[in-house]
């Protein structure tokens, strides 16, 4: 990857859906976030830079109600963790943590809505998905 970005993000389902993603708020430093079923399945947790959270909440999340997307400080993260960039067969490389996330590596979080379309919901964030 030519850029590094400043964040990467981790979408996960709500607590409200699905109560294994429930954490302790605020995040404690030592607190870990339990992994999906495809991070399990694949070995590693899946991320996304900013432009491409549209895509994956459309293509993974789209029957989920409601997700909280964490947001990790990618400079730091990286050096004390193993992240790689890996290419899909689209041709697009995302982020895939080779460890769990903890809470000390979490920047921030927001919930967000479906309601209507995913597009509409990250309209809510504003300037906090960069």
């Amino acid at each position: 990857m030519a850029q590094q970005p400043q964040y990467v993000y981790k979408i996960i389902p709500s607590a409200s859906v699905d109560s294994r993603f429930y954490f302790n708020q605020p995040i404690a430093a030592s607190d870990t976030i339990m992994m999906t079923e495809l991070d399990l399945k694949d070995g590693f947790v899946h991320m996304s830079t900013a432009k491409q959270v549209p895509g994956v909440l459309k293509r993974f999340f789209d029957d989920v109600p409601s997700v909280a997307i964490l947001r990790m400080d990618y400079a730091r993260l990286s050096s004390f963790k193993r992240v790689t960039w890996d290419q899909t067969s689209s041709g697009e490389s995302f982020p895939h943590l080779h460890a769990q996330i903890e809470g000390e590596n979490i920047d921030s979080f927001k919930e967000i809505e479906r309601n209507q379309s995913w597009d509409d919901a990250l309209q809510w964030l504003g300037d906090w998905l960069v």
